[in-house]
């Protein structure tokens, strides 16, 4: 159920209220609690929801990943947990292309035309930034939130933060489209920065980097790539090439955390994991779709994306790497 109300474009959506229910009803915080059974390569659910699947983050115990209608189109949501994926059609009037927060029940999705949209318990506002530009990433540090793009026409990137819940153009004007922030560092089209107080510093990373996430300050990896992948990784001082052998897709995505293994996800069902020897792969792969975001929930690993590439009649696909599960249901959200 959806409700528009008035000019300050709030969405109230049934079933969403920030709180976490886990499976006998009762509700308080998730906890992860693995299976402990190995893993394994599967093709969850295709053909999700009116929109290609772009990002993926967790609110507690669900795994919210968003997207949209390539060349114009609205944005769509998707709730994955406990084996069912539910999809909320058209809930922005133009694609949404990341999500973020900083703790469960608040987040922000960012995407085309300057879209922000703010959620907190269930109600979402749109705190929309006056630019032409498509923000494609979006970080919440807990203090200000972050979100970064550019118009792919000129070539030109744009940094907004928003302190003390305003929303202001931090930098604009940029050589190179930005595509995604972490914790203070900005990767782009052959452009990277670190945010240094109200400073960008830049660094040469010499490729198309497309993400980045890191495992601390001086353990950090972006990835991208035109025509062939590349893995780069920061040690606090500058980008030095990481391991790439065995991948052979440009990337989209990546994934890791502190004492976690190092995840991405690219073009034509690209999906890998770094174990420190090598790269361990769905071979075959498990869809010729093309995958934007992995995101680790859990003891599962969940690859997001679709017929990225297609203008029109755009639907999700979301592949996993974990313990076996029952089949998996697709509906509309309640």
């Amino acid at each position: 159920m959806t409700r528009w109300i008035g000019p300050a474009f709030l969405l109230m959506v049934g079933g969403c209220d920030g709180s976490d229910l886990d499976d006998t009803g009762d509700t308080g915080p998730y906890v992860c609690e693995p299976s402990g059974e190995p893993g394994s390569w599967t093709l969850m659910a295709d053909g999700v929801g009116s929109g290609v699947l772009i990002s993926a983050w967790s609110d507690g115990g669900t795994v919210l990943m968003v997207g949209g209608e390539m060349g114009g189109g609205p944005g769509v949501i998707a709730r994955y947990r406990n084996g069912v994926v539910c999809t909320e059609d058209a809930v922005t009037p133009r694609a949404l292309w990341w999500i973020h927060g900083a703790q469960p029940g608040e987040w922000y999705a960012v995407g085309e035309v300057g879209t922000i949209v703010h959620s907190t318990d269930g109600t979402r506002v749109h705190e929309d930034v006056a630019t032409e530009a498509t923000l494609f990433g979006a970080y919440d540090d807990g203090t200000d939130v972050w979100a970064v793009g550019g118009n792919i026409v000129s070539g030109k990137g744009e940094v907004w933060r928003r302190h003390d819940g305003t929303w202001s153009l931090f930098a604009g004007d940029l050589p190179g489209v930005l595509f995604k922030v972490w914790n203070g560092f900005i990767v782009g089209d052959h452009v990277s920065y670190v945010i240094d107080g109200d400073d960008l510093v830049f660094h040469d990373p010499g490729e198309r980097l497309t993400t980045v996430r890191g495992r601390s300050d001086t353990d950090v990896y972006a990835v991208g790539g035109i025509g062939s992948p590349r893995v780069l990784h920061w040690d606090g001082v500058d980008w030095t090439r990481f391991d790439e052998s065995g991948l052979t897709q440009p990337l989209s995505g990546v994934w890791t955390a502190p004492d976690e293994q190092l995840w991405v996800a690219g073009n034509f069902g690209e999906a890998a994991f770094h174990d420190g020897a090598g790269w361990q792969m769905a071979i075959p792969p498990v869809t010729v779709e093309h995958f934007h975001a992995v995101w680790r929930h859990c003891d599962e690993t969940l690859f997001a994306g679709g017929n990225l590439f297609s203008v029109g009649n755009n639907f999700g696909t979301i592949a996993r790497y974990g313990p076996p599960i029952d089949e998996v249901t697709v509906e509309p959200c309640e």
